[in-house]
C-alpha cells in the first residue's frame, strides 16, 4: 500500500539515492540492548525507483513486556501472545533492511543494534555500517538539540500529542527527515551525513561480511569453504567451526557458527536414535 507518496518522492530527489531506504522503528520489552526483545516493527522502504513499501507488525519477544516500556508504547503481553517470534519472520525481515540505508529516531544507538541481536539470536548476520544511517536523531542534535516530539514541532510546526506507536513515530520520522533535507542543504551531502554519524569503528567493525544467507541459510562468503552452507560444513568438518568458536571472530560471527554446531549435533543425535528406534 503506498502513501504520502510525494513525501517519498522528495527524499528520494534530495538524497540521490542509489540502493533502497529503510526509515523503520522499533518498539521493545525494555532499554537493555542484551537482553531486551523487539515486540513492534514498523517500516518504511522506499527504492531509488520511488517505489515504496510499508509494513507494521507485531512480534512475541517469548519474554514479559517491562512496566516501563509499556507505559511508553502501550503494548501489553496479551496483545502479542499469539504473534509469531522474530526468527518466524526473521529472513522476512532481513530481505527487507539488507543492503540499504537506514533512517529513523536514534536508530544507530539503539534500534539499529537491538535489530542486529535479535538477528545473531536467530543465526543470522545483519551487517551495516555508518555509512549506511541517516539517524534524524543525529542530524538535529548537530544542528538543534531537542527531544522527538520537540524536533517534529520544530521542523513541521505541528503539534505532536497523539499516543507513540511505531507506525506513527516512523512516519513522523519521515516528516522530519524531508524537512531536515530542505531546511540543510549540507545533510544531501553523504560525506556531511557519514561524518555526523561517524563513531567508534569497534561499533562497527563488522563490516567485513563472514557469511551471507540464500533462502533463510548461511552461507561462507571466505575460506576454503566460501560459497558452501554452515550446516553443510557442521556435519562434514566440525573441527573447522571448532576452530572459528577459538579463533579472533566477533561474538556475532561466533554465534552464528555455535548455532550451526548445536542444529548438527540435535540432527546427528535424533538420526541416532531413530536408528536404535527400528
Amino acid at each position: 500500500m503506498i502513501l504520502r507518496t510525494n513525501l517519498y518522492k522528495k527524499i528520494v530527489k534530495l538524497l540521490k539515492l542509489d540502493k533502497p531506504l529503510v526509515i523503520f522503528d522499533i518498539e521493545s520489552t525494555g532499554l537493555n540492548l542484551h537482553s531486551d526483545k523487539i515486540v513492534e516493527l514498523a517500516y518504511i522502504k522506499i527504492w531509488p525507483n520511488s517505489k515504496t513499501k510499508k509494513d507494521d507488525m507485531l512480534i512475541n519477544p517469548e519474554m514479559k513486556i517491562g512496566k516501563e516500556a509499556i507505559s511508553i508504547h502501550g503494548i501489553r503481553n496479551r496483545y502479542i501472545k499469539d504473534k509469531p517470534p522474530f526468527r518466524d519472520k526473521a529472513q522476512e525481515i532481513w530481505e527487507v533492511f539488507n543492503d540499504s540505508y537506514y533512517s529513523g529516531f536514534n536508530i544507530m544507538n539503539f534500534d539499529l543494534p537491538l535489530l542486529r541481536r535479535e538477528f545473531v539470536r536467530c543465526g543470522m548476520d545483519f551487517e551495516y555500517t555508518s555509512k549506511q544511517i541517516i539517524d534524524t536523531r543525529e542530524l538535529f542534535l548537530k544542528m538543534v538539540p531537542r527531544t522527538l516530539s520537540a524536533t517534529y514541532e520544530y521542523y513541521c510546526d505541528k503539534d505532536f500529542k497523539q499516543w507513540h506507536t511505531a507506525l506513527i513515530d516512523t512516519e513522523v520520522s519521515a516528516e522530519i527527515l524531508v524537512k531536515q533535507l530542505e531546511k540543510y542543504e549540507e545533510c544531501r551531502d553523504w560525506e556531511f551525513i557519514n561524518k555526523i554519524h561517524a563513531t567508534e569503528e569497534s561499533e562497527f567493525s563488522e563490516g567485513t561480511r563472514k557469511f551471507y544467507w540464500l533462502r533463510g541459510e548461511a552461507y561462507f562468503a571466505f575460506s576454503k569453504y566460501r560459497d558452501r552452507s554452515l550446516k553443510e560444513v557442521a556435519r562434514e568438518d566440525p573441527n573447522f567451526l571448532e576452530w572459528m568458536l577459538a579463533a579472533d571472530f566477533s561474538k556475532e560471527n561466533k554465534s552464528i557458527v555455535e548455532k550451526a554446531l548445536h542444529d548438527s549435533v540435535n540432527k546427528r543425535f535424533l538420526v541416532g536414535k531413530n536408528i536404535l528406534k527400528k
